[in-house]
């Protein structure tokens, strides 16, 4: 790794460009950061030479990508798997945190609300950063009565210093018996789980082109499994680093009772060709914001975090956030018309504090300062909300009612709908 190095006389260089997507030609204003004293060295023909073989490496859209792949197979042997008998199907996950549970260790995991009764077998293995020179890792693999217990051995090889950029974002330790603190990235090591369960899937279904819908009906059960879990291993444990999942890395479903399974690629969000930029236009409006110390608004970061938790399938915390957002985009709402009406910063909180309940403020506070409100204007929207607010917030907020995909949906479509509607009063 060379020393930082900063381009002191630096330049802008543009070059307008066409591509050509199926039957579209698209026109490309390209811009690229340059040292000015290097380019001053070339000739005209040097520079088009330079800039011609780099925009070839430039596309308008991304060109490829895998968001599922599932490849099948069978076990020659047909009784590989009778071990595995308690559900007719089984999964092999892999999880991005280490579960210090013993290998080996089988829990059964019900869901009476889901109707899911499954097991699940752990295990915890080292990756090839859990090496020195050739040692693995220890196998041993003991527990105590009431405490966690450590490894005795341990050797951290620490990286080669300057730190080279391509080894990744983290710095490249190794050793062996070694864990990151409150990892999530399984860097050292990290946790596999055999799950088994029960699902009604005929050999036609699975056996046909669109056995994808049965794959992802499984990965979506065995994604609460589990999600189950992780709750009660980090309420137990007391480790906030360990989070809910919003997919899995599923490497296998077999389908025990047909002899038929699936390896598969990408089983998460999917991986696709790089991005090189964002745009010129997002580029200076995020200088701009940074340049002049503006912050976002509380309401959009909230928007985002409500996006962010919906699809993790923290749907308690997507309720959540969503109402708040909504909230605090109304109370700025407010607090901005008593301001441009004349009144004190001191009386319009005094009002605030008044009026706080959501439904009042989009109500009466609405139509006394603005001559309209929801209700007047959109009785259906009102009531949808209302019903919601109701049932779904008011029961998670004080009985500690569980949330499904399609209340969070609704709710986060619904609040959307509402916040949309007093951007236009």
């Amino acid at each position: 790794m060379r020393d930082p190095r900063r381009i002191k006389n630096r330049t802008i260089a543009w070059v307008e460009a066409k591509h050509f997507c199926k039957d579209d030609e698209i026109r490309l204003q390209l811009y690229k950061i340059e040292d000015k004293d290097k380019i001053e060295r070339l000739d005209k023909e040097q520079i088009k030479e330079k800039l011609t073989k780099e925009i070839a490496e430039v596309s308008p859209t991304s060109v490829m990508g895998i968001t599922y792949n599932a490849m099948r197979f069978s076990y020659s042997d047909p009784d590989a798997l009778n071990d595995f008998n308690y559900g007719n199907v089984l999964l092999d996950i892999h999880l991005p945190y280490c579960l210090h549970l013993p290998n080996n260790y089988e829990m059964e995991i019900n869901i009476p609300e889901e109707n899911i009764h499954a097991l699940v077998i752990f295990n915890k293995i080292w990756t090839q950063q859990a090496s020195d020179q050739g040692k693995n890792s220890s196998d041993v693999d003991f527990y105590a009565e009431d405490r966690t217990i450590y490894f005795q051995k341990s050797t951290i090889i620490t990286p080669v210093i300057p730190i080279n950029p391509s080894e990744g974002w983290q710095q490249n330790f190794t050793g062996t018996n070694l864990e990151k603190i409150k990892d999530q990235n399984g860097v050292f090591r990290y946790s596999k789980l055999y799950v088994q369960f029960d699902y009604k899937a005929s050999q036609k279904q699975l056996e046909a082109e669109d056995h994808k819908k049965i794959l992802m009906a499984v990965g979506e059960k065995a994604l609460m499994i589990v999600n189950r879990v992780l709750d009660a291993y980090r309420y137990i444990t007391n480790q906030a680093y360990i989070e809910r999942l919003g997919s899995l890395n599923i490497n296998m479903i077999y389908f025990i009772n047909h002899k038929i399974g699936f390896y598969i690629l990408t089983s998460g969000l999917g991986i696709q060709a790089a991005p090189m930029n964002r745009s010129k236009i997002e580029v200076e409006r995020i200088e701009q914001m940074l340049k002049v110390g503006s912050r976002p608004d509380l309401h959009s970061l909230l928007s985002l975090d409500t996006i962010n938790s919906f699809e993790k399938k923290e749907y308690i915390l997507t309720v959540v956030q969503s109402f708040q957002s909504l909230e605090i985009f109304l109370e700025n709402l407010l607090f901005s018309s008593l301001i441009n009406q004349g009144q004190s910063e001191t009386d319009t909180i005094k009002y605030l504090d008044q009026h706080w309940r959501t439904k009042e403020r989009l109500k009466e506070c609405l139509k006394e300062l603005k001559n309209t409100c929801l209700f007047d204007s959109n009785i259906d929207l009102w009531n949808k909300w209302c019903t919601l607010y109701d049932k779904t917030r008011n029961e998670i907020i004080h009985k500690g009612k569980d949330v499904n995909y399609g209340e969070a949906k609704e709710m986060i479509e619904t609040n959307f709908e509402v916040t949309e509607w007093l951007k236009s009063i």
